[in-house]
């Protein structure tokens, strides 16, 4: 990757975490923040662990507060994208990132490939990998 970038990057996929940070008070034991975009749409969501309970963002808070949240991440997503094109670097299509809040470990996974145009929805996709989470509890 071209210098420089990796590491803004990694500081772009940081702000989605703080955000989440910020949302939840920091009261999660786990934070999974599921992003989507291309050109023609644009979705942030995230889902909570907290114990035991598998909590999407939308059912953390009340309905002023999690519409704000989701918001603001959605309007972030443009920084990555901006990030790419400024240097030419291909866009990821969708990120799923992971959090774990004690020990501070970060992964990351992305798809570069528009699943769209296969008729998959990005809200599909989401409550698919909410599943797996919950699944794996």
């Amino acid at each position: 990757m071209i210098k420089g970038f990796e590491d803004a990057f990694t500081d772009l996929q940081s702000e989605f975490v703080s955000l989440c940070m910020e949302y939840t008070n920091g009261s999660v034991d786990k934070i999974y923040i599921y992003i989507y975009q291309d050109t023609s749409q644009k979705m942030f969501n995230a889902i909570f662990v907290k114990g035991d309970r598998v909590i999407p963002a939308g059912n953390f808070a009340d309905d002023e507060a999690s519409d704000e949240f989701l918001s603001i991440g959605t309007k972030d997503i443009s920084k990555l994208v901006e990030l790419c094109d400024m240097y030419q670097q291909k866009c990821p299509n969708e990120y799923k990132l992971e959090f774990d809040v004690a020990t501070h470990k970060f992964d990351a996974s992305y798809r570069y490939d528009d699943y769209t145009k296969s008729g998959i929805s990005p809200v599909s996709e989401l409550m698919s990998w909410y599943g797996e989470i919950k699944e794996s509890m």
